[in-house]
C-alpha cells in the first residue's frame, strides 16, 4: 500500500449514532428526532437505523445558523 492510500484511509470519518449526536449537542434524543424531522440535521437512513457524520452536522450548522448572544441584563 502506498502513502496516498494510507492517508486516504486515515481521513475516512465514521458514522455516529443518534445518542452520540444528542450527547455532543447537549440535547435529548427526542430533540434530535424533532430536528431530523424538520430537516435541521443531515443524516443517513440505513434500513431502520439512522447515522450521522459529525463533520456534516458542524458544517450544516455553521452554514445555516448564526451565533446569538444577549446583551444587557
Amino acid at each position: 500500500m502506498n502513502t496516498e492510500n494510507l492517508n486516504a484511509e486515515k481521513q475516512v470519518e465514521g458514522f455516529i449514532s443518534k445518542p452520540e449526536v444528542a450527547r455532543r449537542l447537549k440535547k435529548t434524543i427526542r430533540t434530535v428526532d424533532n430536528w431530523m424531522r424538520k430537516g435541521l440535521l443531515p443524516y443517513y437512513k440505513l434500513g431502520r437505523t439512522v447515522a450521522f457524520r459529525w463533520s456534516e452536522i458542524e458544517s450544516h450548522t455553521k452554514a445555516n445558523f448564526r451565533v446569538c448572544s444577549r446583551l444587557g441584563t
